[in-house]
């Protein structure tokens, strides 16, 4: 089992949706799947037509089991829901004696194929939990300056940690919200695999789709499944980035 923390101190960054996609697609390919929210405002179960819901603190505030909290969303693929409730499982953190590394504990006992945790776009105790129950960290970004700054921040992060003994296997970075006709989007890419190689991952292409696919609580592959978010930009008879490509890369990590 591999467990990926989808994360970036900046919000709009396509987080959620990255996390919603990917976990769908391992699901669809077979995987038994869990996607973990860990942010408050619950737009991992909106996305999907669900209603959000007190899963993570049933689980961590009142020691209820995984199997019991977890919903099904879609064939193979699991949902542990957030709603403000999440709040309370940060004082309990806080507060009350609590190992960072709870949560890491009890997703590793569960016999998911694979993990993916969306995390709020903040540093507190929560964050650092998801942080520490990942073995590997993707990051998405837009290609602007600002947003780069928050890789890097997350970086240092990872570093940190690493340092106390926490073993992940790496971190990679995911370029989104690509505009082949913008000039700073390929300066920005171009910045971003100068800074740090082969973590980047390829390119999501801007695509409104992808804003209008949780309007109707449906994944990508289900609303549309041959925009160029999900397939990439056809250039010199070969796709360049978008979702599939990035699903395929992670899916020889877990494979590994």
């Amino acid at each position: 089992m591999k467990i990926f923390a989808f994360a970036n101190q900046k919000g709009g960054v396509g987080k959620t949706t990255t996390a919603i996609t990917l976990a769908h697609q391992f699901a669809i390919d077979g995987f038994r799947t869990l996607l973990v929210d860990l942010d408050p405002q619950g737009h991992v179960a909106i996305c999907l037509g669900l209603e959000k819901g007190p899963g993570l603190y049933r689980l961590l505030g009142q020691d209820e089991s995984l199997q019991e909290v977890v919903l099904p969303a879609r064939s193979n693929l699991d949902i542990l829901t957030s709603d403000k409730s999440t709040e309370k499982v940060k004082r309990l953190f806080t507060l009350a004696n609590f190992s960072e590394k709870t949560l890491h504990h009890l997703l590793s006992k569960s016999t998911y194929d694979v993990i993916f945790i969306d995390m709020a776009p903040s540093l507190d105790v929560l964050h650092l939990s998801g942080l520490l129950a990942s073995d590997w960290v993707i990051i998405p970004t837009r290609l602007d300056a600002l947003a780069i700054d928050g890789v890097k921040e997350i970086a240092l992060t990872m570093a940190e940690l690493s340092r106390r003994g926490h073993p992940f296997f790496g971190y990679s970075i995911l370029p989104t919200f690509f505009e082949r006709t913008t000039r700073e989007s390929f300066l920005q890419l171009e910045e971003l695999t100068r800074v740090f190689g082969s973590h980047v991952l390829p390119p999501i292409p801007q695509d409104t789709r992808v804003r209008e696919a949780p309007a109707y609580g449906k994944t990508l592959m289900e609303y549309a499944p041959h925009c160029t978010a999900l397939l990439g930009i056809h250039a010199n008879d070969h796709r360049i980035g978008g979702y599939i490509q990035v699903f395929t890369r992670l899916k020889e990590m877990v494979n590994e």
